[in-house]
């Protein structure tokens, strides 16, 4: 039995996969000030429905999967760790004087962003690795142990240790860690040639420091939380969830903080890549839409599309992540007039506590969970299985107040037009992460999903022209579920640094077979055997006096000593970005970076056969919605519809947990997963 949760910033989702194969899920809303807390509620809930009592589910599990918001909120939110920086003379500035570049570089009036490490914690020490890895400078370590005892009386939980350089040679870096180890301090230590192994003294710093930042409190969260499973029964492995996609054992995703931050939305993407190969969708768009925001992800024959470095509140994180983008818009958005008079939505979000108006926890603000209950597209007695009772009155009210007498409309228009605006920024959104990379929607199926994610999967697809929208079963706990169809990844590094000219296909098998020996280690020490393990290689590649490195895959090295098919593979991938090529003497091999993947057992899906086309006998009734006007609307209840059954809109399909909207005329139909298909008549190119 395996067991995923995913914490977000109003639910807590729990999926599990039973010993016969069969899917058990459970939602609940999550703790802002204990989120394990949400966890074992959550459990408990998960544990009734399956007829078991807690101790009972935790100790049959096998595997149990964690994601969570908590490192993400502690960078947001500036809640980590107080921080202190020790490093090479000179460079106590590098963490604020930064690459020179800001989030919005037009916004002239846009305050300087502040460091994660305030200066009068950041120490400088005599020591000098040159380029080349050598010691120009000894490290002085009267100079640390000074250092050390300043940092400790300041107070700092967290240790970040920079050196130039140390990328090419840690032994300065590591015998800092000693003398911490000898002065028996125990901060949380975190190296820059560990967290980020390439060139760039910016990235390498800033990584390090979100490492650093977030180390402690996400330890000391996921700590409680492995005690409370383990007192309540648990016995199997604790993994957290990466944002590469892959999971981590506790200990290693501690140390490797950094990893975690933003996690929270790649067990959704990893979710919609098993969908993608289950369905043999080979362009698929995600988009995960829950209380507080909406994540895009595009998946390309079956595997998410990765970035190298992702930028989070002003703060960089240059570690590989899915190259997933957030809008602020959910469920828990809040509807509102800006000074010009124009509606907005977002990114302010009522979250878990007070939540909507609706929830009559002393939100007054509208959300967009407000506007679609005003407008009947939510289920009052439905609402999280009738756990939650939603306040319709609370809901007008709102709405009335704050959006329908400014803009002098209907309270039902109001929020048809709050509705609409979700719609049409979940559109834009998909429409940006597509078409900037050149690539035509109208050929992508959109994959919805999270609570929220099928009111709108209708509607995003009409205005974009996809030719159908998938919506599955399990559509409000996909991220949990998703977490199931994960492996344990670790990526190694090496700074190379080399033209790529010079090089023989040999260098890079001896560099790959070193990288994948201390990676075997690795996975072996995980109790993984030699079958279970697979690796992946990639060069990251760039002109020379270039910032910025274009990945090129190396699935086979055995194509000749010759470097020359490296450098039409690299030509090849800087084209298609840029339409054009330089010489290729100026070619670089950046950084040499391994993948390296310890199996955990397939996710099998249950799946059905094929019946009547006929869905009366999932009918739950009707009720009515406001599609411009009052139109009294079917309901279908999502469970109990079969493979092959097919409904026309104008309907709702509703469960405890999501409800999916069908316009007029617009039709669906069940496939063998128990997905709901929503075929666009206009979708296509």
């Amino acid at each position: 039995m395996r067991i995923g949760v995913d914490i977000g910033g109003t639910f807590t989702d729990l999926a599990c996969i039973d010993d016969a194969g069969a899917l058990h899920t459970a939602k609940t809303p999550s703790t802002p000030d204990d989120p394990s807390r949400g966890v074992m509620d959550g459990l408990s809930l998960l544990a009734g429905s399956m007829g078991r009592d807690i101790a009972g589910l935790l100790g049959a599990t096998s595997l149990f999967l964690h994601g969570s918001t908590v490192a993400t909120n502690l960078v947001v939110e500036r809640k980590g760790a107080p921080l202190g920086l020790i490093t090479t003379e000179g460079f106590r500035d590098v963490i604020e004087l930064r690459d020179g570049s800001k989030q919005n570089r037009y916004d002239i009036r846009a305050p300087f962003p502040q460091p994660l490490i305030r200066r009068p914690e950041r120490l400088e020490v005599p020591e000098r690795i040159n380029a080349k890895g050598g010691v120009e400078t000894a490290l002085d370590e009267g100079a640390v142990r000074g250092a050390i005892a300043a940092l400790r009386e300041a107070g700092v939980e967290g240790l970040v240790v920079f050196f130039v350089n140390a990328h090419q040679n840690g032994a300065h870096e590591l015998r800092v860690r000693e003398l911490v180890v000898e002065a028996g301090w125990a901060p949380f230590v975190s190296l820059s040639h560990e967290v980020l192994s390439r060139e760039g003294e910016y990235d390498r710093i800033s990584t390090a420091a979100v490492n650093a930042y977030v180390g402690p409190g996400l330890g000391g969260y996921l700590q409680r939380l492995a005690e409370k499973l383990g007192t309540s029964g648990l016995t199997a492995p604790v993994l957290v969830m990466q944002s590469t996609g892959g999971v981590l054992p506790l200990d290693h995703a501690v140390n490797h903080a950094v990893g975690s931050v933003t996690s929270g939305p790649a067990g959704g993407a990893m979710a919609g890549a098993l969908f993608a190969r289950l369905g043999g969708e080979s362009h698929l768009v995600t988009y995960d839409m829950g209380g507080t925001s909406t994540d895009i992800c595009l998946i390309e024959d079956g595997v998410p599309l990765e970035r190298q470095a992702t930028q989070l509140d002003e703060v960089k994180i240059a570690v590989s992540a899915l190259d997933i983008s957030a809008l602020g818009a959910g469920g828990g958005s809040i509807a509102w007039i800006d000074p010009g008079g124009i509606l907005d939505l977002g990114p302010h979000s009522a979250g878990a506590v007070p939540g909507p108006a609706c929830y009559g926890r002393g939100g007054e603000r509208p959300t967009l969970t407000d506007a679609n209950l005003v407008l009947g597209l939510i289920a009052p007695e439905t609402f999280l299985g009738g756990r939650l009772a939603l306040d319709a009155d609370l809901a007008r009210e709102a709405v009335r107040s704050h959006v329908a007498e400014p803009l002098g409309l209907s309270v039902e228009d109001a929020a048809r037009a709050v509705n609409a605006l979700a719609s049409a920024r979940i559109a834009e959104g998909i429409r940006a992460n597509t078409v900037r990379r050149g690539l035509d929607p109208r050929e992508f199926t959109i994959f919805s999903f999270g609570g929220a994610g099928g009111l709108h999967a209708a509607a995003v697809a009409l205005e974009l022209e996809f030719p159908r929208a998938i919506v599955p079963r399990e559509a409000s706990v996909l991220s949990a579920l998703g977490f199931l169809a994960a492996d344990v990844r670790h990526d190694l590094q090496r700074a190379y640094g080399r033209r790529m000219v010079e090089l023989k296909t040999g260098d890079l098998h001896d560099l790959f077979a070193a990288l994948e020996e201390e990676a075997r280690e690795i996975l072996a020490a995980e109790g993984f055997e030699s079958g279970q393990m697979r690796f992946e290689r990639f060069a990251d590649c760039r002109y020379m006096r270039q910032v910025y490195n274009v990945p090129v895959g190396l699935p086979d090295l055995d194509r000749g000593d010759h470097i020359g098919w490296l450098i039409d593979d690299f030509e090849a991938a800087y084209g298609t970005l840029y339409q054009h090529v330089h010489e290729r003497d100026a070619i670089v091999v950046d950084t040499c970076r391994l993948v390296a993947y310890g199996a955990l057992p397939d996710l099998e899906l249950p799946q059905g056969s094929a019946g009547t086309a006929n869905p009366a006998a999932a009918l739950r009734g009707a009720r009515p919605v406001y599609f411009g006007k009052w139109l009294e609307t079917p309901t279908f209840w999502f469970d109990e519809l079969q493979p092959g059954m097919r409904i026309v809109g104008p309907a709702l399909i509703d469960s405890e947990s999501t409800t999916v909207a069908l316009p007029p005329d617009i039709a669906a139909e069940v496939d063998p997963y128990g997905s709901l298909i929503i075929n666009n008549p206009g979708g296509g190119a």
